[in-house]
């Protein structure tokens, strides 16, 4: 956040600068070159803990683990 707060304060100060060289139009709302979309956003993740159909099958995610996370590292062990 400090990262983006720091743009945010660089973005304003070029923008206004930008403006006041250009523009004598006054209440005009300034926009640097980045834009940040900082709503929150809410996400669920769920584990199953109880199913008919569930069948234990340990190991089943490495097994099917995508070839390019299995090249990026091979010691990879999901947790």
């Amino acid at each position: 956040m400090g990262r983006i707060w720091a743009e945010h304060v660089e973005q304003t100060e070029i923008a206004e600068t930008k403006h006041d060289s250009t523009n004598d139009i006054k209440n005009e709302k300034l926009f640097g070159q980045n834009k940040y979309d900082l709503t929150v956003k809410t996400s669920y993740e769920y584990d199953v803990v109880k199913c008919q159909d569930y069948d234990e099958d340990m190991g089943i995610w490495v097994r099917n683990m995508p070839e390019e996370i299995r090249n990026a590292n091979p010691d990879f062990v999901p947790s």
